[in-house]
């Protein structure tokens, strides 16, 4: 058994930077593999993480990243900058952006990727989900776990109301409403 739920560092989806990177692939390649996922797991929950601002990064590299997750459809993406880490091989290539531009990219990227997560759970609205739940809350009858697309301690949480009595731990179904 797997959970419905794969974590894929892609880091970013140009080919050309990612060999830099020592990475392999490309946006068609790694559309395909989402593709594959999907297809075998239609409800599984991807998340991945991309860097901007790797010497050697330009525009168009970030374009690429962005069209990329545009097409993607991802549930959570992590947007960090590059910066130099002592004895990477990454540490010593040449093309260093400014700490300015890769901000830049870093809020361009992550105001996008809102968007898209933020659009792409709107559409789950009306499905059936499994929750586990975690704790009750203060409010009575309102109850806070995860469903099996969401990690613990990094994607935040569902607020699950029940009339009925749920312990922590039980693993309940419910609809999202929102």
């Amino acid at each position: 058994k797997v959970v419905p739920w794969f974590d894929i560092s892609f880091q970013h989806a140009a080919s050309g930077l990612l060999r830099r990177m020592r990475r392999f692939g490309g946006t068609d390649d790694i559309l395909g593999l989402i593709e594959r996922i999907r297809l075998l797991a239609p409800t599984a929950g991807i998340r991945s993480n991309v860097i901007v601002g790797f010497p050697g990064e330009g525009e168009d590299d970030v374009q690429e990243v962005a069209d990329f997750l545009e097409a993607a459809d991802l549930d959570v993406v992590g947007v960090f900058g590059y910066s130099d880490e002592d004895g990477t091989e990454a540490a010593d290539h040449d093309g260093k952006l400014d700490q300015d531009v890769i901000d830049d990219r870093v809020a361009h990227l992550t105001d996008l990727v809102e968007q898209l997560t933020a659009d792409r759970a709107a559409r789950r609205v009306g499905e059936e989900v499994d929750v586990l739940v975690e704790s009750a809350d203060e409010e009575p009858g309102v109850f806070v776990g995860r469903t099996a697309t969401q990690g613990p301690d990094i994607d935040g949480e569902t607020r699950l109301t029940s009339g009925r009595r749920v312990r922590v731990g039980e693993l309940v179904p419910a609809r999202i409403v929102g």
